[in-house]
């Protein structure tokens, strides 16, 4: 580990919030890196004002750069959430939902072939087996690496933990840095999953938050409620959240000595970094245990998300208050590597405004969407910064005669844990958003994705806990 290698990254000044920013140098990055990390919480990393230090390096590279603080993902599971960051499009459009092995279809461009189009080489290296090549993640990728080897992995989630650790991925990782380091244009993927459940640290990793002052949840918990994922160690939910943000620090060092390496041989002289998360992670609210897709809420829906431009100025130490969305990365990379390239469809908008090139609109990002349920269950949520609006169509449980079944309205500034709802209490609230949640969901054109697993895909499944 070379200590303090993010802050060396980029010497960039000022601090702003929504003003508008220093222009950048108009040119696409030569090097671009994508940086995610498997069920991250937005409100569980450092720069987000999380009260452990849990992404002490990466909170010194974000305030380089532009932290987008209320980012959403599309669905909170994995094979979802990055069809959208994939395709531009929302889940309700590509029919791209509910499981979680999915393939996106021929028909789409996907982000490494706009790359592989505007004449970048593209290396990506996974840790999730729904990510893999026997899934098609592998296509627009000159080089792409599985951490598990690309054969047989292990049905228990206990025994492939082993396989995924941040350490596997740099040991492919930083290999391929190596071997194209020479490129002129580089695109790079690179996604960790240490913050998956069962929360198993590495070995020789210890654990630094075990009776801080945020170690207090004496709930214990149940067989039920932990699903295959017992830890050895004390059964206070306290344990397991400890864990969870000790795996967020594995990481966070793991991505420093990604960026090391990368600045040792000189692909970040020019580069763009993106950092960010496919979903998040239930920690026992809502009743919900160490699980991700079935709720609509923001514990699973926020992601962490900035974005770091070396060499060439953009708005550092900006923070950005309104509501963005993943699905909004596809095309912000389309303008900043391929402006010319026409990709229609795209659901998207482009947050290169945010970066510095130009005052955003303030009329655009008003709304973040996004979709979350198991069959036969589909929600819908819009949310405007303040407040959020869950719809699930269908629903017949009548709140008052002028207010329809199936929604939920909460006031996030004042109760950002979705405890209260206010549907019945804050009816005008309820029609405005309902009025934009309805306009969006008839954009869509859906498309009928065909159901059914591959014995492939239910090994997958299983080495991550989904099935039993």
């Amino acid at each position: 580990m070379v200590a303090g290698s993010i802050a060396g990254l980029v010497l960039l000044a000022g601090c702003s919030r929504e003003r508008a920013a220093t222009p950048g140098s108009g040119g696409p990055p030569r090097h671009v890196f994508l940086i995610t990390v498997d069920t991250l919480r937005g409100d569980h990393v450092s720069f987000d004002g999380y009260g452990r230090a849990t992404t002490p390096a990466l909170s010194r590279l974000a305030a380089q750069g532009v932290v987008f603080e209320q980012a959403y993902c599309q669905w909170p599971k994995t094979g979802t959430s990055f069809a959208s960051m994939f395709t531009g499009r929302y889940p309700q459009t590509t029919g791209l939902m509910h499981r979680a092995t999915i393939r996106i279809p021929a028909e789409y461009l996907s982000l490494p072939q706009l790359f592989q189009g505007a004449g970048y080489r593209t290396v990506g290296v996974v840790s999730n087996p729904v990510l893999g090549t026997d899934l098609g993640w592998n296509n627009g990728f000159d080089d792409f690496a599985e951490t598990w080897g690309g054969g047989q992995f292990p049905d228990d989630p206990h025994a492939f933990r082993p396989l995924v650790h941040a350490g596997r991925v740099n040991s492919l990782a930083l290999p391929l840095l190596e071997k194209h380091r020479a490129d002129d244009r580089l695109f790079v993927w690179i996604h960790y999953s240490d913050p998956h459940a069962p929360y198993v640290l590495p070995a020789g990793a210890t654990n630094p938050f075990v009776g801080d002052r945020l170690y207090t949840q004496d709930e214990k918990l149940r067989k039920h409620q932990l699903r295959g994922y017992a830890l050895d160690g004390p059964l206070e939910l306290r344990f397991y959240v400890s864990q969870y943000d000790a795996n967020v620090l594995v990481v966070d060092r793991a991505v420093d000595q990604l960026l090391a390496k990368a600045r040792e041989l000189g692909l970040l002289d020019d580069a763009l970094i993106i950092f960010t998360a496919d979903h998040g992670e239930s920690l026992g609210e809502h009743g919900s245990y160490f699980e991700h897709g079935p709720l609509p809420y923001n514990t699973t829906a926020h992601v962490p998300l900035f974005m770091v431009r070396t060499g060439t100025q953009i708005a550092a130490g900006r923070r950005v208050e309104r509501p963005v969305e993943l699905v909004d990365l596809f095309p912000t990379l389309r303008d900043l590597v391929a402006p010319q390239r026409a990709v229609d469809g795209l659901e998207g908008k482009s947050l290169v405004p945010f970066l510095g090139r130009s005052t955003p609109d303030p009329d655009a990002f008003r709304f973040a969407f996004s979709e979350a349920g198991e069959p036969p269950r589909h929600y819908r949520m819009v949310q405007d910064g303040k407040w959020k609006l869950i719809y699930e169509p269908g629903v017949e449980r009548p709140q008052r005669r002028d207010i329809p079944g199936g929604l939920e309205l909460y006031d996030l500034a004042s109760d950002p844990g979705e405890t209260r709802n206010l549907a019945t209490q804050e009816t005008e609230q309820v029609r405005r958003l309902r009025r934009e949640l309805l306009s969006w969901m008839k954009t869509a054109q859906p498309k009928v994705v065909p159901e059914g697993e591959d014995e492939e895909s239910l090994r997958a499944l299983r080495a991550l806990g989904y099935v039993k």
